[in-house]
């Protein structure tokens, strides 16, 4: 593994794992949004996330076939240009349907090429 993959990949980790403390408690979508510290916090790491994680090579994007890279870039383009218009179902979706996945795949790729 490219040593800037492992390094993005740890930053993409990292954010997630702040997203993840960040929530924890928080049961339902209204508690995020009425929550505006963590709901800024939350919105912030997903840009975050968004920026490392288009620092990954092709190669290793490639192992990773079933995440879809461009809806993360772009969810990341939509919370920089337009943050009030953010769809917070979506926000709720990507927080519990899909970090979960993305954090197991990230950890599963580094434990591979320890």
């Amino acid at each position: 593994m490219l040593e800037d993959d492992r390094k993005a990949i740890k930053e993409c980790l990292y954010v997630i794992n702040h997203i993840f403390e960040y929530t924890e408690g928080i049961t339902d979508l209204e508690d995020l949004i009425n929550d505006s510290k963590t709901y800024d916090a939350v919105l912030m790491n997903f840009l975050v996330l968004g920026e490392s994680s288009s620092k990954l090579s092709t190669e290793l994007r490639d192992k990773m076939p079933k995440t879809d890279w461009r809806a993360i870039k772009g969810f990341r383009n939509f919370i920089a240009h337009q943050y009030f218009g953010v769809d917070e179902n979506i926000l709720w979706s990507a927080l519990h349907f899909h970090l979960p996945q993305l954090k197991q795949d990230f950890e599963n790729i580094l434990a591979q090429h320890s």
